[in-house]
């Protein structure tokens, strides 16, 4: 499947969405088009690096050792 894509030269052409990953590394293309609205790739955050829900402040960590 293709996808519209800006480049960092604000043209806009296609490219192949299994590359879109490697564009956005390389620095090639500033914002793609999905479901109608642009999405910015400049401060994107990848969908594995998202935390699923918001840590809330009733959490505490610990650090436990054991000599």
């Amino acid at each position: 499947m293709v996808v519209l894509v800006r480049c960092t030269d604000d043209t806009i052409t296609v490219a192949l969405e299994s590359s879109l990953d490697q564009l956005i590394k390389d620095g090639m293309i500033k914002s793609f088009l999905s479901s109608d609205e642009w999405i910015d790739t400049v401060n994107r955050v990848p969908e594995w690096k998202k935390r699923p829900v918001p840590i809330s402040d009733s959490r505490y960590a610990a650090l436990v050792s054991c000599f």
